[in-house]
């Protein structure tokens, strides 16, 4: 990339300076031809008679008694018109020690006539070797630029295209390269959340048929219980998935119902009783809302407040202390999770709602997962007319906030 710019800019480059040879060149081809013709005036006999009857009147001739000053003005304008050289110009008789100008239209541009690159001695037509005329173009550039416009368009566009394909390309390739590293990432967490479950029912399984197992009723209870959550897991991180593949097919269905959130909140906490006798967590329930009967879908709106659950559990370093408050909002109820765990930094609450994003802990993940939960919730709870949100510092741990509308909904 770096050397088709370089070779399209010197091409260009090049063309500029070629131009700009042949504007000079058609310069000095236009005035060396005026000088020229004041020469042979000044050889022709006429006009050497004309001369002498002027010295009779004069002290001494000057240089514009020679090179007269009207003439040499309609003689650029011809010549300069003849070699299609239409851009404005100054120009002056001057002497070269005194910096004297004698003749021209030279205004306020005496020094720029004398630092031109256009200067022409008039030694063969005027003695002493003193006088010069000299021609300045201000805007030689722009009319180069002009004349070589098309050219300029051309070649800007083509490296604009380029450069924005590769640019293109390039993003492409990293978008790419993130993707196959999400999705890696994906099927290693997958892979660790579905051996979990299978391995930890496969050990209570093998306890349940041991000899003399059913003279102890209470293991056997236990054990069936660890089978029955397992595989309630294991359940729930497959429809999450399927809900997930369907979300993105544009093919999903909510079955809208009336559901009293109060006892939906109760059921999930009752689902959670062996976790929750595990890792010896607190939960505090605040139940405050009057008005709690929602026309939602109850599959999905309790896969949504589980999520919460489980992150509020599975994020908590030490014993997890969680809050579930309800209240009543202007149009709705307001369902919040507090945990006291890990927290988010500010820079990834955006972030954590997105699919398969999970927040960078280094080349360890302390705790495992899909990506997939918060994703799945505001996808849902938006879905039903409502909104999520998150308050969260790190290490001062998370607030999720779920909106839900009192009023009925539309079948989506």
């Amino acid at each position: 990339m770096a050397g088709i710019v370089f070779s399209q800019v010197y091409w260009v480059k090049q063309a500029v300076d070629l131009k700009t040879e042949q504007f000079d060149n058609s310069v000095r081809l236009a005035t060396k031809g005026i000088v020229n013709q004041f020469y042979d005036q000044k050889n022709d006999s006429a006009y050497r008679h004309y001369l002498y009857l002027l010295s009779c009147r004069k002290v001494h001739l000057e240089v514009t008694d020679y090179v007269q000053v009207d003439v040499l003005d309609s003689l650029l304008e011809a010549e300069f018109a003849c070699m299609n050289i239409n851009s404005p110009y100054f120009y002056g008789i001057y002497n070269d020690l005194s910096g004297k100008f004698v003749g021209g239209n030279y205004d306020s541009h005496r020094k720029e006539i004398r630092n031109s690159i256009f200067q022409f001695s008039l030694y063969s037509i005027y003695k002493p070797a003193d006088y010069y005329l000299g021609v300045y173009f201000p805007n030689s550039m722009g009319i180069i630029a002009k004349k070589m416009m098309s050219m300029i368009v051309v070649s800007a566009l083509f490296l604009i295209v380029l450069i924005s394909l590769h640019i293109f390309v390039v993003y492409a390739i990293l978008r790419q390269k993130k993707v196959s590293e999400i999705k890696n990432d994906f099927i290693n967490n997958l892979t660790h959340e579905f051996k979990t479950p299978i391995a930890t029912t496969s050990l209570a399984a093998e306890m349940l048929v041991k000899e003399n197992i059913n003279t102890l009723p209470k293991k056997v209870e236990k054990y069936a219980n660890v089978i029955l959550y397992e595989n309630m897991r294991l359940q729930s991180q497959v429809e999450q998935i399927l809900q997930i593949a369907s979300f993105e097919k544009g093919n999903f269905d909510f079955k809208f119902e009336k559901v009293d959130m109060h006892q939906l909140i109760n059921n999930i906490i009752v689902s959670f009783e062996l976790r929750i006798e595990k890792s010896k967590a607190l939960i505090n329930i605040r139940l405050n809302a009057f008005d709690f009967t929602v026309n939602t879908d109850l599959a999905h709106i309790t896969n949504v407040i589980y999520n919460l659950m489980d992150n509020a559990i599975k994020y908590s370093l030490k014993i997890p202390e969680i809050t579930i408050e309800t209240k009543n909002v202007k149009k709705g109820i307001l369902i919040s999770v507090k945990d006291k765990g890990v927290g988010i930094s500010r820079q990834y609450h955006k972030d954590v709602f997105k699919n398969l994003f999970r927040i960078p802990t280094g080349n360890i993940q302390e705790v495992r997962g899909f990506g997939l939960g918060l994703y799945y919730s505001k996808y849902v709870v938006e879905s039903l007319g409502g909104s999520i949100s998150l308050d969260s510092e790190r290490g001062k741990g998370s607030v999720f906030m779920v909106f839900l509308p009192i009023k009925r909904l539309k079948k989506l």
